[in-house]
């Protein structure tokens, strides 16, 4: 009885209980009021009715109706009582004392009608004829009174039935909910115990409970995926930056057993200031994908007008490509943008521009393709280089995963990772396919991000400094 369930129950059958008190008392209030107010007329009508019989013929043209209403009545008729202007009782049974000008009532034995023990109520309406004649007209009210105790006794019959199915209904509710609100309990003790797999069991109805059950089940999947991630990450820097620092001490110590001359300490300090730089860099990559999988940087996002910013970093990169010997073909269709963060967005896709241009070899050819989806946004990354292994698409995603052809190029094996956690902040897709040859990365930005932009921005098409519309097409599209 201490569930909410059940106390909820409760109040709603106290609320319930004052309502139906409440109907109640304004049905028998209206009902008797109502009953009354029509006996009162029909008395008050028939006096008017017997003082014009009497007007018109006198007193014993007045009995005579008395006497005719009297033999057709019916069960529950008036009572009527006659005296002469000489106190004689010419009809009727009540006593002249009974006799007030107007309204007025009076209690006498009962008629067969009342219980034992009580008496009978009645209204007598009484009138003054001419030449000292007067006339009483009864009615029993007690048939009112009657019906408004039977009105109380039926809310009252339907009140207490309600108050303890209610009771009943609560106690059932109560168990069955409590049952289910166990089940939550059991299930977040047992993964504080541990067991971090563990998830709340659903009845498959759809109602609020499953719903809730849903959602946390939901929230323990993120979490237990978080806390694989953060694994994943301790167990990737402590084997991955083992070799920059193995290699930091060595140079080191061969500087301090083998150097003899100011230009050895001097390149020895060197190799270890380039190490040291790159294992810093490492860090920041990973502090930065941390701070991006935080969502923080949700709360800037603004308009941003994709379109202009894949222009400016195709032509920033396209001399870069070229001194590399590859060639960088770019392609934007105008007024497209979305709502995020301009700062990282360049970055992921710088990330993606330098990882083809990097994994490539001479000749290679990139192209950045930028265009509006049934779904959204698309931005595309391709390349004809040697491209990536099905099997391992879905690894170079992860936190310092690199390819067995790519562990003798420089580099962290955070780039992608990178990228995966910029798109995701954005609610992008990413896909990595094949361009046959080579790499194809398809970013799939959604709806909802998109923006409008102005009509007139910047746009620039450059295909290596020459005509956009000569860009190399490879692969499939």
């Amino acid at each position: 009885m201490r569930t909410a369930s059940f106390k909820l129950a409760a109040l709603y059958a106290l609320i319930f209980g004052v309502s139906v008190a409440a109907l109640a008392a304004v049905v028998y209030v209206i009902a008797t009021a109502a009953l009354d107010s029509q006996m009162r007329t029909r008395i008050v009508f028939e006096a008017t009715e017997l003082s014009r019989e009497y007007g018109a013929g006198g007193l014993d043209q007045m009995l005579a109706a008395i006497h005719k209403r009297q033999r057709g009545r019916l069960a529950g008729g008036l009572d009527y009582t006659v005296y002469d202007s000489h106190a004689d009782r010419l009809f009727g049974t009540l006593p002249l004392s009974a006799f007030v000008t107007g309204w007025s009532e009076r209690t006498g034995p009962p008629d067969g009608d009342e219980p034992a023990g009580e008496v009978e109520h009645l209204a007598v309406y009484s009138v003054a004829l001419g030449k000292g004649d007067r006339l009483m007209i009864v009615d029993d009210i007690g048939r009112v009174r009657k019906l408004g105790r039977v009105i109380m006794t039926t809310f009252g019959s339907a009140l207490a039935l309600m108050i303890t199915l209610a009771a009943v209904g609560g106690i059932a509710l109560s168990i069955g909910f409590l049952g289910r609100v166990d089940a939550i309990t059991r299930t977040a003790e047992a993964i504080i115990g541990g067991n971090i797999h563990r998830r709340i069991p659903m009845r498959g109805t759809a109602d609020d409970l499953d719903r809730l059950a849903a959602t946390l089940n939901r929230m323990l999947d993120r979490i237990t995926t978080l806390m694989d991630s953060v694994r994943l990450v301790s167990n990737d820097i402590a084997h991955d930056l083992r070799t920059p620092l193995g290699r930091l001490r060595h140079t080191l110590d061969e500087a301090r057993h083998t150097a003899v001359t100011m230009a050895d300490y001097e390149k020895a300090v060197d190799r270890a200031i380039g190490e040291s730089d790159a294992i810093l860099e490492t860090f920041a990559a990973l502090l930065r994908i941390a701070q991006i999988e935080s969502g923080s940087r949700r709360a800037g996002f603004r308009a941003v007008d994709l379109s202009a910013l894949v222009t400016s970093i195709g032509q920033t990169f396209a001399p870069v490509a070229e001194d590399e010997g590859r060639s960088l073909s770019f392609r934007a269709d105008p007024g497209i943008g979305i709502e995020g963060d301009r700062e990282l967005l360049t970055q992921m896709l710088a990330n993606l521009i330098e990882n083809a241009i990097g994994h490539t070899g001479a000749g290679a050819r990139i192209a950045v393709t930028l265009s509006t989806g049934h779904n959204g946004p698309v931005l595309t990354v391709a390349d004809n280089g040697p491209g990536i292994p099905p099997a391992e698409r879905g690894n170079v995603l992860k936190r310092f995963y690199r390819l067995e052809q790519s562990r003798t190029t420089p580099g962290s094996g955070l780039g992608l990772s990178l990228v995966a956690a910029i798109a995701e902040l954005h609610g992008a897709a990413v896909a990595l396919e094949d361009n046959a040859p080579g790499l194809r990365v398809v970013l799939q930005f959604p709806v909802r991000q998109s923006a409008a932009v102005r009509a007139g921005s910047a746009h620039a098409d450059a295909v290596s400094g020459t005509d956009p519309g000569n860009a190399p097409a490879f692969g499939a599209d």
